[in-house]
């Protein structure tokens, strides 16, 4: 499990190539999960443009268009 350091490096490293892009496609490869995914969660996330990569503790919070924010945990 990575620490505080090393989610902060990745998000240094991803909102220069991320920030201001489109995501193109998404994909849910498992339905299976504790608590799944709402059904249309590609169809949200398809199209949207990533305004900011933060972090808040040991996440990356991305905000998108739309004002959605996708929460990442690595």
């Amino acid at each position: 499990m990575p620490e505080l350091p090393e989610v902060e490096t990745v998000r240094r490293g991803l909102g220069p190539v991320m920030e201001g892009q489109r995501i193109v496609a998404a994909q849910v490869n498992r339905p299976d999960l504790r608590w799944p995914f709402p059904p249309d969660m590609a169809a949200r996330l398809t199209g949207r443009a990533v305004r900011l990569l933060r972090r808040r503790s040991k996440y990356i919070l991305a905000d998108l268009s739309e004002g959605e924010t996708l929460l990442i945990h690595l």
